[in-house]
């Protein structure tokens, strides 16, 4: 009998401990201030299948990841969204060829997304946008793709903060997509972990022949 009367503590506790680690495991994983900037970000393009044609080429078919978004869902599940399993931080964000048509804002609420290792925005289309500044803000960056997204103009020296790339892809936009040579001269100091830089179409005209060594270096 005192057997018993020992068990049942031990039972009680090991009943409420599985009971606890399901109802948390039920709950939504993501945070509710990144979910609202992804469902911003969704909301500020359209969905056009010609935005992504190249993609048929080059990449899988394409297909509008975004469509599948919805309000009161955890992000943590949305197609093309990973986030850290313990803190719920949206950390890796895949929408290359998702049909995403529009500007690109400058203050887009998408760069509250502070957490981001990963981002591929590749094979989309934003309508000649410049390069926003803020890209510079996503200092946890470790791979960025922007390449055939129909970017234009200068590219933002801000770039260079992203200290911790090892990819870097800005390939294919716009013709006058073009780095210059104080962004450049930046981007060979601070970037050290490089290891992977496409600019391909960029122009690179400003840029003297003796500065590109820095390629030499990559592996």
């Amino acid at each position: 009998m005192r057997s018993l009367q020992f068990c049942y503590p031990i039972l009680l506790h090991l009943f409420l401990f599985h009971l606890l680690s399901d109802f948390s495991s039920s709950l939504p994983l993501c945070r509710h201030d990144q979910s609202s900037a992804l469902l911003h970000f969704k909301n500020s393009f359209s969905l056009n299948t010609e935005a992504s044609e190249w993609c048929d080429i080059y990449r899988n078919s394409p297909y509008p990841k975004t469509a599948s978004w919805q309000n009161g869902s955890d992000c943590c599940l949305w197609d093309g969204v990973t986030c850290d399993t313990i803190s719920g931080n949206v950390i890796g964000l895949d929408l290359s060829c998702s049909w995403l048509q529009g500007t690109f804002h400058q203050n887009s609420t998408f760069f509250q997304l502070t957490h981001l290792q990963t981002l591929n925005l590749a094979f989309n289309d934003f309508n000649g946008s410049p390069m926003p500044s803020h890209f510079g803000g996503l200092q946890s960056l470790v791979y960025l793709n922007l390449s055939q997204s129909k970017f234009a103009g200068k590219i933002p020296s801000t770039i260079s903060r992203l200290s911790k790339l090892v990819s870097l892809d800005l390939s294919w936009n716009y013709d006058d997509l073009r780095i210059k040579p104080i962004q450049w001269k930046k981007l060979v100091q601070n970037a050290t972990n490089l290891r992977e830089l496409v600019f391909s179409g960029i122009d690179m005209s400003s840029i003297k022949p003796s500065s590109l060594s820095f390629l030499m270096n990559l592996s």
